[in-house]
C-alpha cells in the first residue's frame, strides 16, 4: 500500500493542464505586479532613493545597482514574466526571473513580505518543471516536445509548496495572543467600522475572536480540504472568500490574488 501511495504521489500520469494553467497565471500576475511596482514609484523609493540598506546575513554583497541598473533589473523581471506566461524560452525565462526577483528581495530586509519569499520559491521550483510542454510558444515553434501527460510529482510539488504556506500560517496562529486575546485583530478591525454593511460588526470584540479562530482553523485545514475530491470545490470557495475579505480589510498587495489564482493547481 505504501509503495502504491509513493508511486501515485510521484509518478502517476496526470494531465499537464493544471501545470500549464499555473504557469500562465503565475507569469501574468508577476508581469502585472512588476508593472504596478514600477508605476507606483516603488523602485525609486525603495532601491534608489535610500542611502542605507539593511542586508541579510551572508548576503551583505547584494547591493542596489543604481538608477539605471535597478530599472534594468525590473525590466528583466517583467520580460522573463512574459516568457513564463507565453512559454517562450521557458527555461531561460524561469532562471532569469528567479535570479532577478530574488536579487531584488535580498537587497534590503525591511522590504520583506511573506509572498515575495513565496514568489522566489515558486520561481525556483518552476525552473525544473515541464510547464511549457503544452499551450506554449516553445511547443508551437517546436523548441520542446509537446506533452499531454506529466508525472504527478511535477504538480504535487506545487501543491505541497502552497499547502505549506497555509498550514504554517495556521501553526503561527496557535498562541495565546491570537486565540485568547484576539490580537492584533481586536485592534485592527475597529479601524474599518466605516465600511458599509459589515462596519458595525467590526466594532465588536466577538468579531475579532471569530476572525481569529476562523483564520486559524482555515489555514490549518484548507490544504487537506483542497486535496480531497469531495471537499475541493467548497474549499476553493473558502479560499476565494478568505482572500477577498483579507484584501478588503488589510493592505497586503497582490498576495490574495496570487493565492486565489495559483490554488487552482489542486484541480485536475
Amino acid at each position: 500500500m505504501l509503495k502504491q501511495l509513493h508511486h501515485n504521489i510521484l509518478f502517476k500520469p496526470l494531465s499537464i493542464a493544471p501545470l500549464v494553467v499555473f504557469r500562465i497565471l503565475f507569469g501574468a500576475i508577476m508581469l502585472l505586479s512588476t508593472i504596478r511596482f514600477v508605476a507606483y514609484g516603488w523602485v525609486y523609493d525603495q532601491y534608489i532613493k535610500p542611502t542605507f540598506f539593511f542586508t541579510y546575513y551572508g548576503f551583505e554583497w547584494v547591493k542596489p545597482l543604481g538608477e539605471v541598473g535597478m530599472y534594468l533589473i525590473f525590466s528583466i523581471i517583467a520580460i522573463s514574466s512574459i516568457g513564463i506566461l507565453l512559454g517562450l524560452y521557458y527555461r531561460l525565462s524561469t532562471v532569469l526571473f528567479f535570479l532577478s526577483f530574488t536579487y531584488v528581495e535580498l537587497i534590503d530586509k525591511t522590504n520583506y513580505l511573506n509572498h515575495y519569499y513565496l514568489v522566489s520559491l515558486l520561481g525556483g521550483i518552476l525552473i525544473f518543471l515541464p510547464a511549457s510542454a503544452n499551450f506554449s510558444l516553445d511547443t508551437f515553434f517546436k523548441r520542446v516536445p509537446k506533452k499531454m501527460i506529466v508525472s504527478a510529482w511535477t504538480i504535487n510539488v506545487l501543491k505541497f509548496q502552497l499547502g505549506i504556506v497555509y498550514f504554517f500560517a495556521g501553526v503561527a496562529k496557535i498562541n495565546s495572543a491570537w486565540l485568547l486575546e484576539a490580537m492584533p485583530l481586536a485592534i485592527w478591525l475597529p479601524a474599518y467600522t466605516h465600511l458599509p454593511i459589515i462596519g458595525d460588526l467590526l466594532s465588536f470584540k466577538e468579531t475579532a475572536y471569530f476572525f481569529s479562530w476562523a483564520g486559524c482553523i482555515y489555514d490549518l485545514s484548507i490544504p487537506f480540504l483542497l486535496v480531497i475530491n469531495r471537499t475541493r470545490k467548497l474549499a476553493y470557495l473558502a479560499v476565494i472568500s478568505f482572500h477577498i475579505i483579507t484584501w478588503l480589510l488589510f493592505p497586503i498587495g497582490v498576495f490574495p490574488f496570487i493565492m486565489i489564482a495559483l490554488t487552482l493547481i489542486f484541480f485536475e
